[in-house]
């Protein structure tokens, strides 16, 4: 596929489920509110070993058939939501995690679905969102089925953001101070530190002195972004407990939770890694995974 269709847009994975439809839904709207283009991305699965993969053969057309019917569907269910926004249609032959990692190059932002909690298992919107946000080189949404909400809770709608010292907590913030201010959402930033993240008990003085290093820490992180987006209403939240079981906690009653991620390969943070991955497979809420930038080399003169 040409990069030129992804470029730039909100990529969206497309099958026949209500798991799809949810990612879809949260798709365009996002899309519309971010004046990005939409592209729909279809995997219409794999002809069977028997056909060649040459000719126009029978299963291959049926394959074809049946996947434009999805992606007719789905691009309704668009048209319903947002009239006016710009949609592109990708379809392929092939299993998902191959046609969506050859769909996004240049991409803005991928999403894709889930089943729900501890079930991620569905042709296009299973596994493969777990494989996708470690893979993708852009940020991935992946939503999950909405649960019961508190309306009196404090993170009731808020955008919910887990940071660490690390560069990836920049990239986490960006992304989430950007989509808060964008459609005027609070934002709730959760630091995780003290007991709960060390094997062994700390003297009171010890640990208060961490603390007061660790307010100091966000305080630093944070610098710049009340100047840059005045309207985004900011809550620090610092927590002694688990970083992944406490924002999967949050995520009951927050509208998306934002986490980093190093990729498959790289050593793992605090905050980030294995805590995004539990966070993935168990919020409650739509969760964006964000990669770190890859670098950009250096020119040298000659």
């Amino acid at each position: 596929m040409t990069t030129s269709a992804a470029n730039g847009a909100v990529v969206v994975g497309v099958d026949a489920t209500t798991h799809s439809d949810a990612a879809l839904e949260w798709a365009t709207r996002y899309a519309t509110a971010h004046h990005r283009p939409l592209l729909l991305v279809h995997a219409a699965g794999v002809p069977t070993v028997y056909e060649s993969l040459s000719g126009p053969t029978e299963n291959r057309r049926e394959l074809r058939i049946a996947g434009r019917r999805t992606t007719d569907r789905a691009l309704g269910l668009v048209r319903q939501q947002a009239p006016e926004l710009e949609v592109r249609v990708h379809m392929a032959l092939g299993i998902a995690r191959d046609v969506l990692l050859d769909s996004i190059e240049g991409a803005h932002l991928l999403v894709v679905g889930s089943r729900g909690r501890g079930s991620l298992a569905s042709f296009v919107l299973g596994s493969v969102s777990v494989g996708m946000a470690a893979k993708a080189p852009c940020p991935v949404v992946v939503v999950r089925p909405i649960m019961a909400r508190h309306e009196d809770s404090p993170y009731f709608g808020s955008v919910v953001v887990g940071v660490d010292a690390t560069d990836l907590s920049q990239a986490a913030l960006e992304q989430a101070f950007d989509l808060a201010s964008t459609e005027g959402r609070a934002l709730v930033v959760m630091h995780a530190w003290g007991p709960g993240l060390v094997m062994y008990h700390q003297p009171p003085e010890i640990e208060t002195f961490a603390g007061e290093e660790h307010h100091l820490a966000l305080a630093e992180a944070l610098a710049g972004y009340a100047e840059r987006y005045p309207d985004v209403a900011v809550t620090e939240y610092h927590t002694q407990q688990e970083p992944g079981r406490e924002l999967v906690r949050i995520s009951e009653d927050a509208y998306l939770v934002v986490v980093g991620s190093r990729g498959r390969s790289e050593a793992r943070s605090v905050i980030f890694g294995s805590v995004s991955r539990y966070v993935v497979e168990h919020a409650r809420c739509p969760v964006m995974v964000v990669r770190r930038p890859a670098p950009v080399a250096a020119v040298t003169s000659a």
